[in-house]
């Protein structure tokens, strides 16, 4: 995953840090941290699902040790660039992205592994799960900022493009939706209704960037879900 630090992400200058668009930047950088923590309550919990976890869970464990601390790090580094205006911000946001990325995933396979252990403790799986899902929201709403914030402050601009997700405010003409902008609070929506219904709801991606993010948020969602309810019915039978 570590190939998408840079190359995969498009670059582009931050905006003025008095701006709304990048209040929505610090916020997003913010929910990276966030994440992050949850990355590590995840590693924890899933060392206690059982008395001697598997070798494979302190493998998980180990990298989270590295990755979870280095993204920590690299969040502080590049809220310290927000606050200067530096252009390096986004290229610290985008090493912080991937690293998120890479726990997320760390975290899902750690889970994977700890469902097929039959002396596993359900209340500290059920908790990895849930923060495992959590941590999949927050890591998402950074992720849908940084592919549509470039298109959205174009359009509000008055560029004639379309944007990387269309929000029902893109397509209404009043005169007071105009240069409207999402704000946190709509990514926030988009990655929670993506998390929790499978799929898109009322903002519509529109660029291949999303609809990538898009089906890797919902096959971890599923993931988890599935899992879950596998394990419940183990238990049963």
């Amino acid at each position: 995953m570590s190939f998408m630090i840079y190359g995969m992400f498009p670059q582009t200058k931050p905006t003025s840090p008095k701006s709304s668009s990048d209040s929505v930047a610090i916020a997003s950088i913010g929910a990276l941290a966030v994440a992050g923590l949850f990355d590590i309550a995840t590693g924890e919990s899933l060392s206690m699902t059982e008395n001697s976890p598997a070798t494979l869970i302190y493998f998980f464990r180990a990298l989270d040790v590295y990755t979870s601390p280095l993204a920590l790090v690299c969040v502080t580094f590049a809220i310290f660039l927000w606050f200067r205006g530096s252009k390096k911000f986004l290229i610290w946001f985008d090493i912080v992205l991937a690293l998120a990325l890479v726990a997320l995933l760390n975290n899902l396979a750690g889970l994977i592994v700890s469902i097929f252990d039959p002396k596993v403790k359900a209340s500290f799986l059920l908790l990895s799960a849930s923060l495992v899902y959590l941590e999949n929201i927050a890591v998402f709403v950074a992720f849908y900022w940084r592919f549509d914030h470039k298109w959205q402050n174009r359009i509000s601009m008055g560029e004639k493009i379309h944007p990387a997700v269309m929000f029902p405010q893109n397509s209404i003409s009043s005169d007071s939706m105009r240069g409207w902008r999402p704000s946190f609070i709509d990514y926030l929506f988009l990655s929670f209704n993506t998390a929790s219904t499978f799929g898109p709801t009322l903002p519509i991606p529109l660029r291949s960037s999303v609809h990538i993010g898009m089906m890797m948020q919902v096959s971890i969602a599923m993931a988890v879900l599935i899992m879950i309810a596998a394990r419940a019915i183990g238990l049963i039978a």
